[in-house]
């Protein structure tokens, strides 16, 4: 009896990692799903917005591009957390984990220039504006280029 109850304790403690391993996989394998789907969400907002934006910028609507400079400012902040190791997926590229230090240096150079249009509405500098605007689209389009599929 002792000889059995010895097998099934290593029998358990054999299996019992393998099942908490096997649960969080599982737990991670649905966290990658909601990131990949979150980012998604977060660059589609982002294009609406500046889609939104760029009419504006020739019209001299300070507030209106005010209120949506700042949605895309928040999104995009966020938008550089959506890639934690592990969450490859989507239409991000593998690159973006292999070249961390390109993909947050573009980032931050488009948060900067988002950062810049919100000094051409302070200013109400319709010139400084749409330069900021073309330079935020262009930090895009550079992004873009090097690491989406």
């Amino acid at each position: 009896i002792i000889r059995i109850m010895n097998i099934k304790l290593i029998l358990l403690l054999i299996f019992i990692p393998f099942f908490a391993i096997s649960h969080e996989v599982n737990i991670e394998d649905k966290n990658v799903e909601e990131i990949v789907k979150k980012r998604m969400g977060n660059m589609s907002k982002i294009k609406a917005y500046s889609t939104k934006m760029h009419p504006l910028t020739m019209t001299g609507e300070f507030h209106e591009i005010k209120e949506i400079n700042e949605k895309l400012l928040h999104v995009a902040k966020e938008f550089k957390d959506l890639f934690p190791e592990g969450s490859q997926g989507g239409k991000a590229s593998e690159l973006i984990w292999e070249d961390r230090v390109t993909f947050n240096l573009y980032h931050d150079n488009f948060i900067k220039s988002i950062e810049d249009i919100v000094v051409s509405i302070k200013d109400e500098d319709s010139v400084s504006l749409m330069e900021n605007f073309n330079i935020m689209t262009s930090n895009c389009g550079t992004c873009h280029k090097k690491f989406k599929n």
